[in-house]
């Protein structure tokens, strides 16, 4: 009866309030009654009957109760484990039991609650890259080995990265869960190309070549993948016009990926909805050049302007 009587609550709650507002509420609901691997399950079954809101409701549980377990992958790392240790400490249910796991852990728990709801899914693994590497390099990378999943809905696969899905954090989390094949192709490279779900697959030398984007250049209203154009004499860095005229765009250069400048004598051409950062290609003179994108958002608040700032945000070599 008492199980009951939560359940009915909790499909009324959810008439009331928005989707993902109201999965993550019954999330928090979870973590406030500590359920078992088994009752949690029985209760996203209970009180969702749609796939999709079923997978969402384990991503945010995921995303909001294991923690990333450094101390382990150090230890393999280090070769103070063996991989056999480090194979069953990922098990699903030592990663629910213990609420931590590296990404070889989070992709099986969550791999385990779509097949407890009927939702076939694949553990994909391969390379990311990140701020710290931005380019893959398939012998020497073992440090960015990675794994997430794909799942099948409506009879289409979507993807999903459970580890960089934190719950806590909308602009993460939201990302994280039902990837653009074209966005998700920026950070994670899958060993089998298939799971790149694009029309034309990237080689491994294309991946590198294209442009490390952190995902809050999307979610503060940039909408496309800028590119690099020439002329006879000028760059052209070009994008899609933001909308929301508070955020601006800087462009800095290095020959050596590691100490940058600002590019100097950009002249801005808003033409047709893009922006062209127009440069003299006489300053870019190294024989590699990289370059790396900062994003500025200047508010008004009380009449006060306030400056906020996002580093890193695009690193790309041309």
């Amino acid at each position: 009866m008492k199980r009951t009587i939560f359940t009915l609550f909790f499909i009324l709650s959810f008439i009331n309030f928005g989707f993902a507002q109201n999965v993550k509420s019954l999330v928090k609901k979870a973590n406030e009654i500590q359920l078992d691997i088994w009752d949690l399950t029985d209760f996203a079954k209970d009180n969702f009957n749609n796939k999709e809101q079923l997978a969402r409701f384990f991503y945010y549980w995921i995303g909001s109760n294991i923690e990333y377990d450094q101390q382990t992958l150090q230890k393999l790392i280090n070769g103070t484990m063996t991989n056999q240790e480090f194979t069953r400490s990922q098990n699903e249910y030592e990663v629910f039991e213990n609420k931590k796991g590296v990404c070889a852990g989070y992709a099986n728990l969550f791999k385990w609650f779509m097949d407890e709801v009927d939702i076939e899914t694949a553990i994909i693994s391969g390379h990311i890259r990140d701020e710290r590497n931005h380019y893959v390099e398939l012998s020497k990378d073992d440090n960015f080995r990675h794994a997430w999943n794909a799942i099948k809905l409506n009879n289409e696969w979507i993807l999903v990265d459970s580890t960089w899905g934190t719950s806590n954090e909308n602009t993460t989390s939201e990302f994280y869960f039902d990837m653009k094949p074209e966005w998700a192709i920026i950070t994670h490279y899958p060993e089998d190309s298939k799971w790149q779900l694009l029309e034309k697959p990237l080689t491994l030398e294309e991946f590198n070549k294209s442009k490390f984007i952190k995902p809050i250049w999307f979610f503060v209203g940039f909408s496309d993948i800028p590119r690099l154009m020439a002329d006879k004499d000028y760059y052209y860095f070009v994008f899609k016009s933001n909308p929301n005229s508070e955020w601006s765009v800087n462009l800095q250069y290095s020959s050596d990926n590691i100490n940058f400048e600002p590019i100097r004598g950009i002249e801005p051409i808003i033409q047709d909805g893009y922006t062209y950062y127009r440069f003299d290609k006489e300053q870019i003179i190294s024989e590699e050049k990289f370059f790396k994108v900062n994003i500025t958002q200047l508010k008004s608040k009380g009449g006060l302007y306030q400056t906020f700032e996002y580093k890193d945000v695009i690193n790309f070599k041309i």
